[in-house]
């Protein structure tokens, strides 16, 4: 027999996690109905089970997938094209592509197994992680998906219309980091198209590759960018912008940028997402413990010590995205105030560039999903439940002002104490890198602190911060001012615009140049063109100015791509050394330059002999020099020039030219080391005088964002304002519509037992029309015989004690009259209520049931139990053991007036064979019957006349299936742990008397009819 062969492991190409809870189960079915079994994902479901429950999920959806479903175990190695479950009771995490299984903690309160796998999915897959949110009540999963989000992955939400419950995806859909939202059998296709798209599949990464061939493309895209976001991406890493664009390629089934970009000229829409997802906003409470430990332990009581009591404490946090860092500092700086025993001035100044997260964040509204992030204490101390998420208490919010700012070209705060800036350098490039940490620098006051991401560094900007924890980047500011090997950086932007000034040769050169052309320039070029050799005219940094004749045996074919004008982009390959250095010699000598017989070949082949002229030309006046380059042939010698006749050779001239760039290179840096050093003592003057204007500028722009915090706060307090407003009036609608439509007469009267308000049903016994409103009540008649009726409103007006009677009308109608107490605001009586309610109906029925009642005790007194009752009862279990004990407890109660005949069933279908062919008094029936349940029998057989009386045991007893079971007419539904003798007995005695007193009443009433 040959040897079976071992199953090939196969890597997943990416690995899906589903976060599902209530009504879960119906879009797993229809998602995993779609997906294909090959199509090399690993599939994980993280699911709210409960504990009480042996799940059967793996069974329901083995149905609807060729796939093997199976409950993960710990430490399993997940593997492409395949299910995995979680179970009850535990916690997943994924470590290495194995699955790791923890037991939940009961005593943590709420618990968000979903989050917990999204988050380790990230941080061991990265972009191969794609997370799939579908039905489910509450927000658990939603700040997974921001994780997912940041390592590259896709993030995919059902579509909230068409889930059961849609608690889950609308609060992933709020997150802003939904890549697709779609029903669930339209997401295999989804996930299928972006795992397959080339893009996604080119390890090679063409379009990287070909972003310059694409750069067109690409600078139209940026500029849409900046013109619908109001954000320069230019100033972003290349690579970051591409993997961005590559995700939307892959997620929109696009190959190239060409056809990208007429996607955003057509969608507004894509254009928000793909500016989303270049932002990436993704934060969270006291992310990276450990460095916020550090902020607590060490930075921030050090500040609270060293900043006098009357000096306010300023914070900025740039880049604070929903404002969770910004809160987490706010809550450590109270904590810290708390044990020092004293109230500060503490202003936290949060921005960031992008305005829906400000947004926001100014709200202080956050999922419950935080607790996952912080102590329980915390959670307590400084946060409200509020509907179904968190708010931040007063005092803290009231600490933090959030604004929108663009740290690439927005004013930097100043006068910090400490500067926060994470995570957030990375996605920029170094240029602005340095500028953005130059206003940190800025803005952190000496000895100020600066608090950076894990992936981000000082830079140039080493020797003016001391490490305070490396590790963490948590710095100390040592030095306001710049050493000479580099500028303040408070003054680059003035630098810049000094090296942007025009000089007065270009000044002049522009004027000589806008100058009117001579009338005879046409002659002038036509006699160039036919006598003189060809020639190329260049300014003092090699860039052409003009061309005569043809010069195309000499220079190369243009290149796709961005045009330079500079000669050496030009110039064949074969000249670049003979012309560069006739140019270099030319400027240092000031005169013309003549190489005879230099050598090169052309493009075709031929070797060519010229000679090579450089012509100096000094304009008159104030100007800089120009050069013609000349190309004359070999044959062609003038002896009546007068330049200086050099034959060229190329190793001499190589030697020579690199003497000379040596030469120039030791001038130019005893020329810059010159420049510095009157650079420092310009700097030191310049900050002398500017010192005062800084602190000036400084007090302007902390009187500009105090205006600005007030102005905010009051935005804030208006709109609270206009939320209760449009609350109280909804309020007051709805009581209007009560009082309307409510059948019970309602009359509001104040103290002074003036009308103030009424129901329509009060005016069939007390004679009020609307105009009656302010009027006093003893000036209205009505029906009621109640004499005492003001001086009973009176009494409960003085006294606030309701009164309640029954009364008649004068058509012999019976109403309770209720006379309440009216309680305002601040819980004291102001007035009274009075409610009549119609009981004419109710009375009735009272004296006949009450005749009904005392009729069939008597019946039943002599009808039923004369003769010792022999029951007939069936017990349904398939827990054999469970069946031995339910028949030993009923028939430890036997006694003379009741017997029991049994008979078991362990299966749903032997139930249902014993019931069809035998007639019992009593079914005891476990909920639980394999795949079916006892609701399941009881609809089955519910047709049959004969049907016994139905009583379920049960250990997983909840309301619905409670209320499901009595609504099929069971009598009884009995806990298996709570189970004794004198329990099952008085259940069967229950139901069987009221079987027997059903069939009697039956009887009686065809008796009566007949």
């Amino acid at each position: 027999m040959p040897k079976k062969q071992k199953k090939q492991f196969e890597t997943p190409k990416c690995y899906v996690a589903i976060g599902a809870s209530a009504g879960g189960l119906e879009a797993l079915e229809g998602l995993l109905r779609y997906m294909p079994a090959d199509s090399g994902v690993a599939i994980i479901i993280v699911q709210h089970l409960s504990p009480d429950f042996k799940s059967v999920m793996d069974e329901l959806l083995a149905r609807y997938t060729s796939m093997p479903v199976v409950t993960a175990v710990d430490n399993v190695q997940v593997e492409a094209n395949s299910v995995y479950l979680i179970p009850p009771r535990k916690n997943m995490m994924i470590a290495e592509g194995k699955l790791i299984l923890v037991d939940q903690l009961p005593d943590r309160g709420l618990n968000f197994p979903i989050d917990i796998f999204f988050r380790s999915l990230a941080e061991d897959q990265h972009h191969r992680s794609m997370a799939v949110v579908l039905s489910g009540t509450g927000s658990d999963g939603s700040r997974g998906i921001q994780a997912i989000k940041e390592v590259g992955g896709l993030v995919i939400v059902q579509e909230p219309r068409s889930a059961k419950f849609d608690g889950m995806p609308l609060n992933a859909v709020k997150t802003g980091t939904a890549d697709v939202v779609a029903p669930p059998n339209e997401i295999p296709e989804k996930i299928i198209q972006y795992i397959t798209h080339p893009v996604m599949n080119d390890e090679s990464r063409s379009l990287a590759k070909n972003v310059e061939s694409d750069e067109a493309a690409m600078h139209e895209i940026l500029n849409l960018l900046r013109d619908r976001s109001e954000i320069d991406f230019s100033q972003y890493k290349t690579s970051t912008i591409v993997r961005r664009i590559e995700r939307r390629l892959g997620i929109n089934g696009l190959d190239n940028l060409q056809d990208f970009l007429k996607l955003l000229l057509k969608s507004q829409k894509e254009i928000y997402t793909l500016a989303k997802d270049m932002l990436i906003g993704v934060t969270r409470f006291f992310r990276d413990t450990e460095a916020f430990d550090v902020m607590e332990k060490k930075v921030i009581p050090e500040i609270l010590a060293k900043t006098p009591s009357t000096e306010p404490i300023r914070v900025w946090i740039a880049g604070c995205s929903t404002g969770e860092e910004a809160y987490s500092l706010a809550i450590l700086f109270d904590e810290a105030m708390h044990i020092r025993g004293e109230a500060r001035s503490v202003k936290i100044f949060a921005t960031d560039v992008d305005p829906d997260s400000i947004a926001e964040a100014s709200t202080g509204f956050f999922s419950p999903n935080i607790a996952e992030d912080m102590s329980e204490k915390r959670i307590q101390k400084y946060f409200t439940q509020e509907d179904e998420h968190l708010t931040i208490i007063p005092a803290i919010r009231q600490m933090v002002v959030f604004a929108t700012h663009n740290l690439i070209k927005d004013p930097p705060f100043s006068n910090t104490q400490l500067a926060v800036c994470r995570n957030v350098l990375i996605y920029f490039q170094p240029a602005a890198q340095k500028r953005i940490l130059s206003m940190l620098h800025f803005s952190t006051k000496k000895n100020g602190f600066l608090f950076l991401g894990s992936s981000d560094s000082l830079g140039d900007l080493t020797n003016f911060f001391e490490a305070i924890h490396e590790k963490y980047r948590v710095y100390r500011k040592i030095a306001n001012s710049r050493s000479s090997d580099g500028t303040l950086p408070l003054f680059e932007n003035l630098k810049r615009k000094r090296e942007e000034a025009p000089s007065i040769d270009h000044l002049v050169n522009s004027y000589q140049k806008n100058q009117s052309t001579n009338q005879f320039s046409a002659v002038k070029d036509s006699l160039i063109m036919d006598y003189a050799p060809p020639c190329i005219v260049l300014d003092e940094d090699n860039n052409i100015l003009h061309v005569f004749g043809d010069v195309s045996p000499y220079t190369r074919k243009l290149k796709a791509g961005k045009f330079s004008s500079n000669l050496k982009d030009i110039i064949c390959e074969g000249l670049q050394i003979a012309v560069s250095t006739a140019i270099h010699r030319a400027t240092s000598e000031e005169a013309n330059v003549q190489y005879d017989d230099v050598q090169f070949k052309k493009e075709d082949g031929k070797q060519v002999s010229l000679n090579l002229r450089i012509r100096y030309v000094k304009p008159s006046g104030i100007g800089s020099p120009y050069f013609i380059v000349v190309f004359a042939d070999a044959s062609d010698v003038d002896s009546s020039e007068k330049e200086k006749i050099l034959t060229f050779n190329i190793d001499a001239q190589t030697q020579q030219r690199i003497h000379d760039l040596e030469s120039q290179l030791q001038k130019k840096h005893e020329h810059l080391q010159a420049t510095i050093e009157e650079l420092e003592t310009t700097n030191e003057e310049l900050q002398a005088s500017n010192e005062e204007l800084m602190a000036a500028n400084e007090e302007l722009q902390s009187t500009n964002e105090e205006l600005q915090s007030v102005n905010e706060e009051l935005y804030t307090v208006n709109s609270e304002y206009q939320g209760k407003i449009e609350e109280l009036t909804q309020v007051n609608t709805d009581i209007d519509n009560i009082i309307k439509s409510t059948d019970i007469g309602i009359v509001f009267l104040d103290d002074a037992m003036l009308i103030r308000n009424f129901s329509p049903a009060s005016t069939e016994a007390i004679n009020l029309l609307p105009t009656d409103i302010g009027r006093p009540f003893h000036h209205i008649s009505h029906e009621l015989k109640y004499d005492n009726l003001l001086a009973d409103i009176g009494k409960v007006i003085a006294d606030g004690e309701k009164l309640e009677k029954e009364v008649q009308t004068t058509s012999e109608r019976i109403l309770h009259v209720k006379i309440s107490p009216y309680i305002d605001e601040h819980k004291l009586p102001s007035g009274c209520v009075v409610a009549l309610n119609d009981m004419t109906a109710m009375s009735t029925l009272k004296g006949k049931l009450a005749e009904s009642h005392q009729e069939l005790r008597a019946t039943i007194a002599t009808s039923l139990y004369r003769d010792k009752q022999q029951i007939k009862v069936l017990i349904v279990d398939d827990d054999a053991d469970d069946c031995r004990i339910i028949k030993q407890t009923l028939f430890s109660q036997e006694d003379n007036v009741v017997s029991y005949i049994s008979d078991e069933a362990h299966t749903y279908e032997d139930a249902e064979v014993l019931l069809a062919t035998n007639e019992y008094d009593v079914c005891l029936i476990d909920y639980n019957l394999g795949g079916k349940t006892a609701l399941d029998l009881i609809k089955n057989i519910a047709e049959n006349n004969s049907t016994p009386a139905f009583i379920m045991l049960s250990g997983v007893l909840n309301n619905d299936v409670t209320l499901e079971a009595i609504s099929l007419g069971l009598y009884d539904t009995i806990d298996k742990n709570n189970i004794t003798p004198h329990l099952i007995s008085r259940s069967i005695r229950y139901a069987m008397r009221d079987k027997q007193t059903v069939q009697y009443l039956t009887k009686h009433s065809e008796f009566t009819a007949q």
